[in-house]
């Protein structure tokens, strides 16, 4: 740690308003090692130790602090004198690795205390905002080995995550074998934190943003503007309280890439846009907002039936309220993408947040029709096409939307817990979930916490002997109820707890 200090340099990094879009929630991940050949040197607590502070020296954003000034703008202030340094936890656990497996890694297996945050991200035991947390947990025997890793999305998204693991995995093998080329080719590999690289790179061109999103991020909302001007200690702490997560249910399921892909097939066949480009996570996503749209549509009626007289007279008077007013007629989808790729800088290892929130209002006569290969093409229609629209104009219309509002980040957040059927979905199979390597070989698996927030949908690479989709579902528990039951669901994924 000390030589990790003595190479710091004092700086700040003033964040993009990229950065602080998510700001309010963490990325936490664990990873599941195997120690199957009963090594008894696998993966051994100094070494893992020494390689995280030598991968730290080409993070230094991480040994920050959080600077805000009130108004949306956030700075990482890196002083050597004054370091906000990572939360890193060692312990033991009297629970095997083959009980995990036997669990499938269900949470409820897992050794306790494991994860050291929560999906809201909020200050440490010593009332700072830890920019990194790990805890490294050796299993009964030195059966294996977890290692939890938590980072907020103040200072990186996926990207930035997973290549800072993969990099500490790399400087832990080289220096357990002595591979001078692997130490060499880690300390070679380019990050950059350079927040003004995502301006640099907006092209001239711009594309009008559709009227909800402009609504979401530019109407009136004094909670939003009130939540922003807090600190993030305070944020956080309020936020930890609002239970995002009370009543949330999250469950992981498998889908086949070649059963997704037949899926995908037939469901092309009945687009009338044949020009559309499709791929197989557009229509899962597509599935997913049909579903869940199905499943709150049966709560309601559940509600009602179970009501009376009462329900009867309170569905007059809403239906009664819907013609006078109108009625919410659509469901809030918002599909994640990546702005490396439309603005061409994936060359570049932006290590920033790089991902906003594509916004659309689906119509729930598409999403409440039952499901079949037909019904499926027009939902697949709306989510292909908003993921074809996320191009360079219209991430640099976003961008200069919250470039003038930087205190905007809040409102996304306020919108959503109005709007309990609103889903966000996340694509990260294309992260480097499973690159880690500490010398002792790749994970068995990895998965983030298990409850994050309400609405939220992920789809994950599979551990590197499978081309599947991992994906995690994390809503209410009434939703998630019908979820289980969704007999096309069913047909294509494999639950695995």
């Amino acid at each position: 740690m000390d030589e990790f200090i003595s190479t710091v340099e004092n700086q700040e990094i003033p964040l993009h308003p990229l950065d602080t879009q998510a700001a309010f929630l963490n990325v936490p991940y664990h990873f599941f090692f195997a120690n199957d050949s009963g090594k008894e040197d696998f993966m051994p607590n100094d070494a893992l130790r020494t390689a995280f502070y030598t991968a730290l020296r080409r993070f230094p954003i991480l040994a920050g602090s959080l600077r805000s000034d009130g108004q949306g703008q956030t700075t990482v202030v890196i002083n050597r004198q004054k370091l906000n340094m990572p939360e890193y936890l060692e312990s033991s656990s009297s629970i095997s690795f083959d009980a995990l497996r036997v669990a499938k890694f269900h949470h409820s297996s897992w050794p306790e205390g494991l994860s050291t945050t929560s999906a809201i991200t909020t200050a440490g035991k010593d009332g700072h905002i830890k920019l990194l947390n790990v805890h490294v947990v050796r299993m009964k025997d030195n059966s294996g080995v977890i290692i939890f890793v938590n980072m907020p999305h103040y200072v990186v998204d996926g990207t930035g995550f997973f290549s800072f693991a993969e990099l500490w995995g790399k400087y832990c093998k080289a220096q357990r074998q002595s591979d001078h080329e692997l130490t060499q080719q880690a300390d070679e590999t380019t990050f950059c934190f350079d927040r003004s690289l995502i301006s640099r790179s907006l092209p001239i061109e711009r594309k009008p943003l559709d009227v909800q999103t402009l609504n979401v991020y530019t109407g009136f909302s004094p909670i939003a503007d009130w939540l922003a001007w807090l600190s993030p200690i305070t944020r956080g702490k309020i936020l930890s309280k609002a239970k995002f997560s009370s009543d949330v249910v999250s469950h992981t399921f498998r889908v086949s890439r070649d059963v997704l892909g037949k899926l995908h097939e037939n469901v092309s066949a009945f687009m009338s846009d044949k020009h559309l480009r499709t791929q197989d996570t557009h229509v899962l996503a597509a599935l997913i907002s049909k579903m869940v749209a199905q499943a709150h549509m049966k709560c309601r009626e559940q509600e009602k039936a179970s009501a009376g007289l009462l329900g009867s007279i309170v569905g007059i008077f809403s239906s009664l309220s819907g013609l006078l007013f109108g009625s919410e007629n659509t469901q809030s989808l918002n599909l994640l993408a990546d702005v490396r790729h439309g603005l061409d800088i994936i060359d570049k290892c932006y290590m920033g947040n790089g991902l906003i929130p594509h916004n659309t209002q689906c119509p729930l006569a598409v999403l409440e029709a039952p499901t079949s290969v037909e019904t499926l093409a027009d939902a697949t229609t709306i989510t292909s096409s908003i993921y074809g629209n996320a191009d360079g104009p219209l991430v640099a219309s976003f961008i200069d939307m919250i470039s003038a509002r930087p205190s905007c980040f809040t409102r996304p957040m306020v919108y959503l817990s109005k709007h309990p059927t609103s889903l966000v979905i996340t694509n990260e199979t294309g992260f480097k979930l499973y690159k880690a390597d500490f010398g002792d070989g790749l994970p068995e698996w990895v998965c983030t916490i298990p409850s994050f927030v309400a609405n939220f949908i992920g789809f994950l690479p599979s551990p590197a002997t499978s081309t599947d989709i991992v994906v995690n579902i994390t809503l209410k528990a009434p939703v998630m109820k019908h979820i289980l039951e969704d007999s096309f669901w069913k047909d294509l994924a494999t639950i695995v707890y």
